[in-house]
C-alpha cells in the first residue's frame, strides 16, 4: 500500500518544503523552523467557516421567536386589560388571550418544535415572556377592538363561532349563509372554558322552530313571540328581552332553559351542563356574565336589587365594574351585552326595570301519558337541533333583506325598541301575519304589568287617587295620609312583608323612583323636589310631591295603520331618549309642566289646601289654559318642558285650539 508523504511547511521562508533529505537537511543548517502544512494558514487557503454565537439570552429568544409568530395584536375594548394576539395554529388561525394559559401552551410548543435547544423551560418562563408583549402592546397605541363571544354582529353581517379545533364559523348576510374558517378580516372572537362545539345546522325544515315549541310545551298563545324571540337571541348587537320560564316542579323549566342555552351558546350536550346556579357575590356575577355569550341561570328563587341592576345593564350594554384584586382599589371594567335566560319557581322579578326587559313563557300542563324520559327528550332535541339552527340562520337572513323597508315604519312602545322593530321584522319572515308579533309583544307587556301591580299596591291607589285630576301637588306626608287611606279601603294588608308597600312618609317618594315604569305605562308621571320658598304655600324644604297625567296619542303605530286623526301633530317629545341600538324607550313623551328641582313656586296647582296643595287662602285664582285639540290640561302660561320651551308655543305652533280659563274653573273635553 503506497503511504501518502506528509506535506511539510518552512515558517522563515513561508513556503512548503519537498520532503527530501536534502532540502530538509538545508533548512534544518540554516536554522529554519519546519511543521506540518496542515497546521499553518498562509493567504489564499480556504478558511473554515465558524458558526457566530449567538450571545441573546433564552427569554430574549423566546420573545424574539414569539413576534415572528404573532400576526396581528389587538386590545379588547370589552376589557382594557386583556390583549389578544392573532397567531395561525395547526393550519388555521385562531384568536388568543396573551394572559390565557392557552396562550403558554402555544408558545411553549411553537418554541419546543422550531428552536434548536435541549433546555425544557418552566411555564413562568413563557409568561414572562407573554407579559412582555402585553406591556409593549398597552404602551405602544396597539388598536382596541371589541371582542366578541360565539356570536359577532359587524360590516352588515353576523358570524358564529360553531367552537371546532378549525374554527370554523356560521357567516350570515342578506345575500346567503356560508361556513367560513376564522381569519384577519373578521371580527376578533375569544373562546373560555365554557364555550363548547355546536352541530353543523341543515336547512331545508321550515317546521323545525314548530317542532321545537311542541317539544317544550309551550303554550300556543306564546309560540309566535318565543320563535320571534328564539331567533332574535342571535342578534349580537341589539339589547333582546331575557327569556323567563316560570311555574310548579315539574313543568319543564330547567329543560327549557337547558334547551335554549343549548340551541344558542351550547355548554355540552346534557342537560346539567348548560344551566348553572347565579353567582351571589357580585364580582362573580360579572365573571359569569362576560364569559357567556348567553347565561343560564337555573332555579332562582329571588334577585335582589344589586343583582337586578347588573342583569339590566348586561342586557342592555352598559359597562360593569370589577374590582381587580382585593389587595388595590384597581377596577376592571368589563363592557358587554349578554342575552340571559333562567327559570326558577315563580322567580321574584317585581322590580320594574327588569320586568320591563324580560318575556315569561308558559308550558302546558303535561300529564303523565305524555311525560317521556329525559333521554328521550335529548334523543328528540339531538334530531331536530341542526334543523332548528338552520332554519335560524335562514330566517336571519332573510330578516337582515327585510329590515331596512320595514322598520322606519314601527314606532316602538317600550323600552325594547329594538326587539319590538327586529320581532316584528322575523315574525313575518316566519309567516305570521303583519302586526301580529306586535300586538301579542304588547298582550305579554301588559301582563307583566299587571303582575308588577299586584307586587306594587301603591300604583292601584295612585291611580285611584288620579282618578278624577289631571294634576295634583302636594306634601309627601300629605299624599301617603291619602295613599293608605286608598289602601286600607282596598283592603291591603299593609304590615304584610309580602306587600311593598312604604311604611313612612319618608319612603314614599324613593318608592315612586322604583315604581315609574308602571305609573307610565298608566299614563301617569310623579316628580318629587323639596320646596326652597319660604313663602307660606308649602313648609320651607318639606318634601313635595307632583303627580300629573300624561296626554298619549299614537303610542303604538303599525305599519300599514294610518294615525289618530285628532291631534293633527304627534305630542311633542320634551323629554325622549332614542332607544335606537339602547334599550331604552323611545316614546316617552310629556308636555307637563315639570317642576324646578332647587327653586320652584309651582303655582300651577290644582290640588287641596296650603299643605296638600290647595289653593292657598286669600289668593286668587290664576289664569291657566287647555289644549281642546289634544285634550290637555290645565297648564299655566309660563309652564315650561323638560327640554325647557314653553308648553303653549308648541300648540300654538301646531295649531291647536286654546282655551283660557281660571285656575278653579272646570273644563269639559
Amino acid at each position: 500500500m503506497k503511504v501518502k508523504k506528509e506535506v511539510l511547511f518552512c515558517v522563515d521562508c513561508g513556503t512548503e518544503v519537498p520532503n527530501s533529505k536534502e532540502d530538509l537537511q538545508w533548512h534544518k543548517d540554516v536554522g529554519h523552523r519546519i511543521v506540518p502544512r496542515d497546521q499553518v494558514t498562509v493567504e489564499g487557503d480556504k478558511k473554515p467557516k465558524q458558526k457566530e454565537k449567538d450571545e441573546r439570552t433564552a427569554s430574549k429568544k423566546a420573545l424574539d421567536f414569539a413576534l415572528t409568530k404573532i400576526k396581528k395584536l389587538v386590545i379588547s375594548e370589552n376589557n382594557s386589560d386583556e390583549v389578544y394576539a392573532i397567531v395561525e395554529v395547526n393550519n388555521h388561525v385562531e384568536a388568543i388571550s396573551l394572559s390565557s394559559v392557552r396562550a403558554r401552551y402555544w408558545l411553549n410548543d411553537e418554541y419546543s418544535k422550531n428552536i434548536e435547544s435541549n433546555e425544557i423551560h418552566a411555564d413562568d418562563f413563557f409568561k414572562t415572556v407573554l407579559n412582555h408583549i402585553i406591556a409593549k402592546a398597552q404602551m405602544n397605541g396597539t388598536d382596541r377592538v371589541q371582542v366578541h363571544n360565539r356570536i359577532a354582529q359587524a360590516d352588515g353581517a353576523i358570524y358564529y363561532d360553531l367552537g371546532t379545533q378549525d374554527w370554523q364559523l356560521i357567516k350570515i348576510t342578506q345575500e346567503n349563509t356560508s361556513m367560513v374558517k376564522f381569519d384577519l378580516g373578521m371580527p376578533v372572537f375569544r373562546r373560555t372554558q365554557s364555550l363548547q362545539k355546536q352541530v353543523i345546522p341543515k336547512d331545508g325544515d321550515e317546521k323545525a322552530l314548530d317542532k321545537l315549541v311542541e317539544l317544550l310545551h309551550i303554550v300556543p298563545r306564546d309560540r309566535i313571540i318565543f320563535k320571534t324571540h328564539l331567533v332574535a337571541l342571535f342578534l349580537e348587537a341589539y339589547p333582546i328581552p331575557m327569556m323567563v320560564f316560570d311555574g310548579m316542579a315539574g313543568s319543564l323549566k330547567t329543560t327549557a332553559t337547558a334547551t335554549i342555552k343549548r340551541i344558542v351558546d351550547p355548554n355540552g350536550r346534557e342537560k346539567e351542563d348548560n344551566v348553572s346556579a347565579m353567582a351571589e357575590k357580585q364580582d362573580d356575577l360579572i365573571l359569569q356574565l362576560q364569559n357567556r355569550y348567553l347565561p343560564s341561570f337555573d332555579n332562582i328563587g329571588s334577585i335582589s336589587p344589586r343583582v337586578s341592576d347588573i342583569i339590566c345593564r348586561a342586557i342592555t350594554g352598559s359597562n360593569n365594574p370589577r374590582r381587580k384584586l382585593y389587595t388595590d382599589d384597581e377596577e376592571s371594567i368589563h363592557s358587554f351585552k349578554r342575552k340571559i335566560v333562567l327559570n326558577g319557581i315563580i322567580p321574584y322579578l317585581d322590580y320594574p326595570d327588569l320586568q320591563s326587559r324580560l318575556v315569561n313563557y308558559a308550558r302546558e300542563v303535561i300529564d303523565e301519558t305524555n311525560r317521556i324520559t329525559e333521554h328521550e327528550f335529548n334523543k328528540r332535541l339531538d334530531d331536530l337541533l341542526p334543523d332548528v339552527l338552520g332554519q335560524i340562520f335562514i330566517t336571519l337572513c332573510k330578516a337582515m333583506r327585510e329590515y331596512p323597508r320595514i322598520k322606519g315604519l314601527i314606532r316602538p312602545a317600550s323600552r325594547m325598541s329594538d326587539f319590538e322593530m327586529w320581532g316584528e321584522v322575523i315574525s313575518r319572515v316566519l309567516g305570521c301575519q303583519k302586526n301580529e308579533f306586535l300586538q301579542r309583544y304588547n298582550e305579554k307587556l301588559s301582563e307583566v304589568n299587571i303582575s308588577s301591580q299586584d307586587s306594587y299596591p301603591i300604583v292601584n291607589a295612585i291611580q285611584f287617587f288620579m282618578e278624577n285630576k289631571d294634576t295634583w301637588e302636594g306634601t309627601a306626608s300629605s299624599l301617603y295620609q291619602h295613599l293608605i287611606r286608598i289602601a286600607d279601603d282596598q283592603g291591603v294588608d299593609r304590615q304584610s312583608k309580602y306587600v311593598r308597600f312604604p311604611k313612612s312618609p319618608n319612603y314614599l317618594t324613593k318608592e315612586l323612583i322604583v315604581i315609574q315604569p308602571l305609573l307610565r305605562n298608566q299614563d301617569i308621571i310623579t316628580e318629587s323636589y323639596h320646596y326652597t320658598k319660604n313663602d307660606g304655600r308649602f313648609t320651607k324644604n318639606a318634601s313635595v310631591v307632583k303627580i300629573m297625567k300624561k296626554t298619549r296619542q299614537d303610542t303604538l303605530r303599525f305599519p300599514g295603520t294610518s294615525s289618530p286623526s285628532s291631534p293633527s301633530s304627534p305630542t311633542p317629545d320634551l323629554g325622549t331618549k332614542s332607544g335606537e341600538d339602547t334599550g331604552e324607550d323611545t316614546n316617552i313623551a310629556s308636555p307637563i309642566a315639570s317642576p324646578k328641582k332647587a327653586d320652584s313656586t309651582h303655582e300651577n296647582t290644582t290640588s287641596e289646601d296650603g299643605e296638600d296643595g290647595e289653593a292657598t287662602p286669600g289668593k286668587a285664582p290664576e289664569r291657566v289654559f287647555h289644549c281642546i285639540t289634544c285634550k290637555a290640561g290645565p297648564f299655566q302660561e309660563n309652564s315650561i318642558g323638560s327640554q325647557g320651551k314653553k308648553i303653549i308655543d308648541f300648540h300654538k305652533n301646531q295649531g291647536h285650539e286654546i282655551k283660557y280659563v281660571q285656575e278653579d274653573e272646570n273644563v269639559n273635553l
